[in-house]
């Protein structure tokens, strides 16, 4: 392969890769974890959560369970801000810093509000 060759594929692969490079940055080891209920305390399933780190692109994406729990797996340090949605209820937010690559804090139960209420 020419020389002229092998730097024209080299700048391809870094263009190709740029995306990947880029949205890695927010994925770390950290985990965040807890339940949705509504005011009566049951819980909500399908509720749709929205990380994302403070000064980064990309976001983590998780979904409550039939029990309200959920899970959000691949987390940097830094500051997170959540947000929790599913219809017929008030979306809510949230913040959550995780100290350490490696960071697991207490588990959080948010509550969502019916509209309307």
């Amino acid at each position: 392969m020419k020389p002229a060759s092998r730097c024209a594929a080299l700048i391809l692969l870094m263009v190709l890769m740029a995306p990947m490079i880029s949205s890695a940055q927010f994925r770390g080891l950290g985990r965040v974890t807890g339940t949705v209920n509504d005011d009566a305390g049951t819980p909500i399933r399908d509720v749709s959560i929205r990380a994302t780190l403070t000064g980064e692109e990309g976001v983590i994406e998780g979904k409550t369970d039939e029990k309200g729990a959920w899970v959000l797996n691949g987390m940097a340090k830094g500051e997170w801000h959540l947000t929790f949605q599913v219809a017929g209820y008030v979306p809510v937010g949230a913040k959550v810093m995780l100290a350490a690559e490696l960071s697991r804090i207490p588990p959080l139960t948010v509550v969502l509000k019916k509209v309307g209420r």
